[in-house]
């Protein structure tokens, strides 16, 4: 039987921090495992796919290698295909800012603001991309679009989520001995939690419209 009380709230918080833990070492093990270049992205998508079910299921009863190592095998070719599109993407923006130090200062200025836009577009892309990806099926090109569109739905969320990341990056930088435990885990934690909440926003609204279209044509018949 369960704790409660004070005892209780340290049980389950000590369990978070063993599970988180454990998350973030087999990250590092199956990012190891794909050679880091080929390992990373579907230790990723991996690690979000775990962290879904506990956001999505108070009973986190999974096992939790077994089903880290299902979804990194499964999306092993479409999450490095992935992990492709973000890195060329990427390279471009690197050498669009690179090139606009030649241009003349008056089209330097706009081309700049057209840059940072891009640039934000891009940050949100990339914090929405993962827990998309695990959520929701469809293709990459399908994924890129619901991220935007997310994104754009809710700009809050996103703002919420860069600062999260922002934050973590100054946090395990003072302190790297929690990075080794934590510094991957904690990050998908919060942003699969904060993505969630937008999903099912958008489920119910979805529903509400499907009720809506149900009562119009029982109502025109």
């Amino acid at each position: 039987m369960e704790p409660q009380g004070v005892l209780g709230g340290f049980y389950r918080l000590s369990e978070w921090i063993m599970r988180l833990a454990y998350v973030n070492l087999l990250w590092i093990s199956f990012t190891l495992l794909g050679g880091i270049l080929f390992g990373i992205m579907p230790a990723t998508i991996a690690s979000f796919a775990i962290i879904r079910k506990w956001v999505m299921d108070k009973e986190e009863d999974y096992p939790i290698f077994k089903t880290f190592w299902e979804s990194y095998q499964k999306d092993f070719m479409n999450a490095n295909l992935l992990g492709v599109f973000l890195f060329i993407a990427g390279g471009i923006l690197y050498l669009y800012n690179a090139y606009l130090n030649v241009l003349p200062n008056n089209l330097s200025n706009i081309f700049q603001i057209i840059f940072y836009s891009v640039v934000l577009t891009f940050g949100f892309v990339i914090i929405f991309i993962f827990p998309v990806f695990v959520h929701y099926n469809g293709s990459l090109k399908q994924y890129f679009i619901n991220s935007i569109v997310i994104a754009l739905s809710f700009p809050h969320y996103a703002i919420l989520m860069l600062f999260i990341i922002s934050v973590s990056i100054i946090v395990f930088q003072f302190a790297p001995i929690l990075a080794l435990f934590f510094g991957v885990s904690i990050n998908v934690f919060l942003l699969m939690k904060i993505s969630f909440n937008a999903f099912t926003k958008i489920a119910l609204k979805q529903n509400q419209k499907l009720e809506c279209d149900d009562k119009s044509e029982q109502i025109s018949v």
